[in-house]
């Protein structure tokens, strides 16, 4: 069985967290308070990833999201419930795949046919995906410190160029707490801090799992504290258009003019958009792969195969980036991902406690 290591996870769980998330800004329905409402996602994800999440591995450390399905819930119950995770981490990363696409053509490539680019990308992570988790938990902890110093970078010659304003975020809840929590809940709980529910699928393939679940809290906290810093300082530097624009941070970094000698450094701002995306959109489809054959017992490459036609494919179901977006939020973050985030663990969660305390009375008797 494949091993990673504490330091891999923890810096795959940054990645995927941070994700492309951090270019963007989030929750602007709160508008100048949208980096407080960040925090209220964080902490409300945080008390689904300790209460629940991680309460389900410390029944059942040594099963992964589908094993527990079906030790819980039964064969026929439990393909079902597999199948729809498997549609749900295929959908994932078809959205991150596109929303890749559309981005890369609108800002730095527009000659460039889509299919191309996203048979680029879903190549590379097929290729990925065929040769193991270990190995891609091993590009995680090599890329992170890459991706978090060109991140300082960025905001150090935003900073020195005089473009954040702190007037853009003050006064704090000007219109009080309400916006703050509407913007956050089910939203930011959706996304991106209830996305953590695909680790479930990694876990139980961790070395020295004792101080895995410290690990995690302090990974995502670190997550969620970075990309509210991000949501603060897209705020401060750009006011109200931030909420207007596609992608905030290459908007800010396209305004640098630092001595009249460093411009147009935005392809920094595509690097880090097609990291988060790689990274997301390939654990994804490691979720569905595992998932996928531990439902069929497939072989490894037919898995690899049928789900990344799946993903390639998919991704033109949506007619352009605006209605990837709009049906993502309307529905998705708002209807379906809090059943399969929140709700199915919860019940999993019950279920698992039931089956220990009668697993305790027969053992009493």
């Amino acid at each position: 069985m494949e091993r990673i290591s504490l330091n891999q996870l923890g810096s795959m769980i940054v990645l995927f967290l941070i994700g492309s998330s951090s270019l963007f800004l989030l929750a602007s329905d709160a508008s100048k308070d949208a980096w407080l409402a960040v925090i209220v996602g964080m902490l409300c994800g945080l008390l689904i990833l300790w209460g629940v999440n991680l309460s389900l591995y410390r029944l059942m450390p040594h099963r992964n999201l589908i094993e527990i399905i079906f030790e819980l819930m039964g064969k026929p119950l439990g393909y079902v419930v597999s199948i729809i995770y498997v549609l749900y981490f295929c959908y994932k990363s078809i959205r991150n795949v596109r929303e890749f696409g559309d981005l890369i053509i609108m800002y730095l490539l527009p000659q460039t046919p889509l299919p191309v680019l996203i048979l680029v990308v879903c190549l590379l992570a097929t290729y990925t995906v065929f040769h193991g988790l270990d190995v891609f938990f091993r590009m995680a902890e090599a890329i992170l410190p890459v991706v978090i110093i060109i991140y300082i970078f960025l905001f150090l010659l935003v900073a020195w160029s005089g473009l954040l304003h702190v007037e853009n975020v003050t006064p704090v809840l000007d219109d009080g707490f309400k916006p703050v929590w509407e913007a956050a809940v089910p939203e930011l709980i959706s996304f991106p801090f209830g996305e953590i529910i695909l680790f479930m699928m990694f876990w139980k393939y961790t070395e020295h799992r004792g101080n895995m679940v410290s690990l995690v809290v302090k990974c995502f906290l670190f997550s969620g504290l970075f990309i509210t810093f991000t949501n603060f300082f897209i705020l401060a530097g750009l006011g109200s258009l931030a909420g207007n624009v596609t992608i905030p941070l290459m908007q800010m970094t396209n305004l640098i003019d630092f001595a009249q000698f460093l411009e147009r450094i935005d392809p920094l701002v595509a690097l880090l958009l097609f990291t988060g995306v790689f990274f997301k959109l390939t654990a994804y489809y490691f979720g569905a792969v595992l998932a996928m054959r531990q439902m069929t017992n497939a072989p490894k490459i037919a898995a690899v195969l049928t789900i990344g036609a799946i993903i390639y494919f998919g991704s033109f179901l949506f007619r352009n980036y605006m209605e990837q977006v709009w049906f993502g939020f309307q529905y998705n973050v708002k209807y379906h991902f809090p059943i399969l985030q929140i709700w199915i663990p919860v019940l999993l969660l019950v279920l698992a406690i039931i089956k220990k305390r009668r697993s305790e009375k027969v053992h009493a008797k």
